[in-house]
């Protein structure tokens, strides 16, 4: 009685959008089954049937060139989607690919590859200093003087043809990211700063208006639960939010919640996809987590300490892929019983790179786009029926 209690209170507040703790008097369990259910229930009422086709992006920054360049096909095969499910990096690449801030779609794709470190310096120093940046406010106003300064400017056309140029802006940006302050101490919750780039190269002010539904979760860390973001609400916080992954970067305050990066917990972001959309009728996945070429022995502590956040969600996309696919799906195609066409993408990677697959080297980043690329490409030939393809959209 008290769970069932708890659980329509759960959903009243749900509903009228106020963020409640678990209820008092409740085992943890039963805390997190009464916020399930009313999450069920809200999704239920909000519910809509019209969505034939979704895609799921899930997590994986590594190796996040696979997803952007099979995204970069699709998109140049013309395809499209009702609805939008992102986990983790997964949302960096549909943000790039639906609003952009600066360019082509293909081209905000494309320019993943520049996150990367050019080789010759990544050979001594194999940390992406773009990406990971020392926490605190002094560290935030460095890189923003860094930003201002012409010399710092990047000129994305002839990096992309000119290694020497690469190695060059690469070189001052590593002589920025050494330069530049922090407040790390042991009491700090991350290593780094929040994606420090993100409102330079997504138009959050465009999320609003792109076409299809588009979702970002995140784990809420007071409610025990995924929440997600709709492209109505979306902003520069609720990105930091969905990208908050343990030890890299701390836990992100948003709304009076903490929360965590939801790949942690639901690498594919199923749930709210089949509740909310009961209607679909293919389900699109990338998922660049879920192989176990991904489980090898390591090259040295560092990398080492790479696998030791990885390997555990190999497991997890894989067993998450799996449950949704038998036990909510009934299956994996339509024609065999299952709710929904289940196609996921095959990245084949040749053997001799899988080694360098998690690198941050701009050689590895270049090969991963061309590989998904080339996957999108062979993945639209196999299913272009149920993707809708038509004319060529160059």
């Amino acid at each position: 009685m008290a769970l069932k209690n708890a659980t329509a209170k759960q959903q009243a507040a749900a509903e009228a959008g106020i963020e409640t703790p678990p209820p008092r008097g409740l085992t943890k369990r039963q805390g997190y089954n009464a916020n399930a259910k009313a999450k069920s229930h809200v999704n239920a009422k909000h519910s809509e049937n019209s969505s034939r086709t979704a895609l799921v992006l899930g997590g994986g920054a590594p190796n996040m060139a696979l997803m952007a360049g099979a995204l970069a096909a699709l998109h140049y095969r013309g395809v499209t989607f009702d609805v939008v499910s992102c986990s983790g990096a997964g949302s960096l690449a549909g943000l790039l690919w639906l609003a952009p801030k600066e360019g082509t779609p293909a081209e905000a794709l494309r320019s993943v590859t520049m996150m990367n470190i050019a080789d010759p310096i990544y050979q001594y120093c194999p940390v992406n200093y773009k990406v990971f940046h020392k926490p605190g406010p002094w560290a935030d106003l460095w890189w923003r003087a860094v930003a201002a300064n012409p010399l710092f400017a990047l000129d994305a056309k002839e990096y992309e043809r000119s290694p020497p140029y690469a190695w060059w802006i690469d070189a001052m940006l590593q002589w920025a990211a050494t330069m530049s302050p922090s407040d790390l101490h042991p009491g700090s919750w991350g290593l780094c700063q929040p994606t420090p780039f993100v409102e330079q190269i997504i138009d959050f002010e465009r999320i609003k208006e792109i076409k299809p539904y588009f979702y970002l979760n995140a784990y809420n860390v007071a409610k025990e639960i995924i929440d997600n973001f709709t492209k109505d609400e979306i902003t520069p916080d609720h990105f930091h939010a969905a990208l908050a992954f343990p030890f890299i970067y701390g836990p992100y305050r948003l709304n009076g919640n903490l929360y965590y990066e939801g790949a942690v917990v639901d690498c594919l972001n199923f749930k709210d996809l089949v509740e909310r959309h009961t209607g679909l009728e293919t389900i699109v996945v990338f998922d660049v987590l879920g192989t176990d070429t991904l489980i090898r022995a390591p090259r040295n502590l560092y990398d080492s300490w790479v696998l030791s956040m990885i390997i555990p969600l190999v497991k997890t996309a894989e067993d998450n892929l799996d449950l949704f696919a038998f036990k909510h799906n009934k299956g994996w195609r339509r024609a065999e019983g299952a709710k929904a066409d289940l196609l996921k993408i095959e990245f084949d990677i040749p053997q001799e790179y899988l080694v360098e697959v998690l690198d941050w080297s701009a050689s590895n980043a270049s090969r991963l786009f061309e590989i998904g690329y080339k996957s999108g490409l062979s993945f639209c030939d196999a299913h272009a029926g149920q993707l809708g393809i038509g004319r060529v959209r160059v």
